[in-house]
């Protein structure tokens, strides 16, 4: 039986210490009309702990604080008859807390337990307000202890970033401001040096975290215009609001700049589209210049073989610095038998710019023998020769009358003098060989370049050098 009775024993024991620690002692805060606790007035032998680790802060909708202290799980909590706490809002705030069920000495007995967490909420606070908490457990110490007796805490004050950006567009000022997730409403401002432009409010509708809202402005965008933001939130007075601010961006958006910028860029873009073109043109020209060529007809006196060889020699020099284009017998021989003499001259001298006729020599070449030139061609007298410069002197007389017609025939000299040329040929346009060599080709292209100039000047030279040795020969 005595075995029996110990074991009851410690299964009862087991049971109340499983049922005092899975019991929980909860607080009540009631609002007290007392400045202080009727403890404060009293001497007691003896007093339970301080509060410990008393903190203060906003919840999550921060329109409540949570206040949080731990007592601790010692031999003094059997005199622990409940908690003082003071909240200092616009006028203070004392509660009374009492603890259910009351302590005991038996919760020092529980393993594993130094404090227990107790909470109190005390609502419609404003966040953007500072509050400050004390509170100390009853009853209190003697006087002299309330330092170190006492604990004290305050709330962190709500921080508002608006991050305001406001922009003049034309008629509106474009603003952009950051929210925040507990503000009721926004009064957004539009103010100058002196006065107060617009004003617009924001409800709780704009829940984006970038809130965007348009104010209309007639008026000149100026440095001193402002944007005032002020967040308006539950349980707080119109002069607590959070305020923000931000000068009006005008130099980004302003219209007549945007519009010069572009006026500019049109401006460069039709300058340089207008240089293309004009480039284009300039080089078309010059093309098409160049790929025309002069039209000369070259005629000649039948004397002898040394005399055609140096009018061969003046056609493919003309032919060979570029932009001319000769006719000659000699190259068109077939032509001019198919054809007959008179019209083919005929025909010639209609399509031809220039008509180029080599003036005889004034001496007798019957005795002179052919002196032929490295690289050149010995060619025999043509036989047509002597009837096509017949037929050219007649063309020339018939053009007596005429300035235009008759300016068409220029006189070639190969090194005699102008008063030795026979007389149907006085009175044209003559040019004396080698002197005139780069006279004539000039004024045959009237002014234009070959691109092949630097390239046959050497050549034109020499060729016409040894022309003149032929010629002089001959004469």
């Amino acid at each position: 039986m005595e075995l029996v009775h110990i074991v009851a024993l410690l299964f009862f024991t087991q049971c109340r210490v499983c049922s005092a620690s899975s019991s929980s002692t909860a607080v009540t805060c009631l609002l007290s009309e007392n400045i202080r606790p009727s403890e404060w007035y009293e001497n007691h032998k003896w007093n339970p702990s301080p509060i410990h680790q008393l903190t203060a802060h906003l919840n999550e909708s921060q329109n409540s604080v949570i206040i949080r202290w731990a007592i601790s799980i010692d031999s003094s909590i059997r005199n622990l008859t409940g908690t003082w706490i003071t909240f200092y809002k616009s006028k203070p705030q004392r509660y009374r807390c009492e603890y259910e069920p009351p302590f005991t000495s038996e919760l020092t007995k529980l393993s594993g337990i130094q404090q227990l967490w107790f909470s109190f909420t005390v609502s419609n606070v404003c966040p953007l307000l500072k509050y400050y908490i004390d509170a100390y457990n009853l009853p209190t110490p003697s006087p002299g202890t309330g330092d170190t007796y006492i604990k004290m805490a305050n709330t962190a004050i709500l921080q508002w970033n608006a991050q305001i950006s406001a922009v003049h567009d034309g008629e509106k000022v474009v603003v952009i401001f950051t929210v925040s997730s507990v503000a009721d409403k926004y009064i957004i401002t539009l103010n100058d040096d002196t006065q107060s432009l617009n004003t617009t409010e924001e409800r709780r509708e704009c829940r984006s975290q970038a809130c965007k809202v348009e104010l209309d402005y007639t008026g000149p965008c100026e440095e001193d215009l402002l944007i005032i933001i002020t967040a308006h939130f539950k349980n707080c007075d119109r002069e607590s609001g959070a305020s923000a601010e931000s000068t009006v961006d005008c130099k980004i958006s302003d219209g007549s700049v945007l519009l010069i910028g572009v006026g500019c860029v049109l401006t460069l873009i039709f300058i340089l589209l207008c240089c293309c073109i004009f480039c284009l043109l300039q080089r078309c020209v010059v093309m098409s210049k160049r790929s025309v060529s002069v039209r000369v007809l070259l005629v000649y006196p039948a004397v002898d073989a040394v005399f055609q060889r140096s009018v061969m020699r003046l056609a493919e020099l003309l032919q060979s610095r570029g932009g001319v284009c000769v006719f000659v017998d000699v190259w068109d021989s077939r032509s001019v038998a198919e054809q007959g003499p008179l019209r083919w001259i005929n025909t010639h001298t209609e399509l031809a710019d220039r008509v180029l006729i080599v003036s005889p020599p004034t001496r007798n070449h019957d005795a002179l023998k052919p002196d032929v030139v490295s690289g050149m061609t010995d060619h025999s007298v043509s036989a047509s020769a002597s009837n096509l410069f017949t037929l050219a002197l007649n063309l020339v007389s018939s053009a007596a009358h005429d300035p235009q017609g008759r300016d068409k025939f220029w006189v070639i000299s190969l090194g005699q003098e102008e008063k030795s040329i026979q007389a149907e040929l006085r009175g044209l346009r003559v040019f004396n060989l080698p002197r005139d060599q780069e006279k004539l080709h000039q004024q045959l292209t009237a002014g234009e370049k070959s691109i092949n100039t630097c390239c046959s000047t050497f050549y034109v030279k020499n060729a016409l050098g040894k022309m003149e040795i032929n010629t002089s020969r001959a004469v």
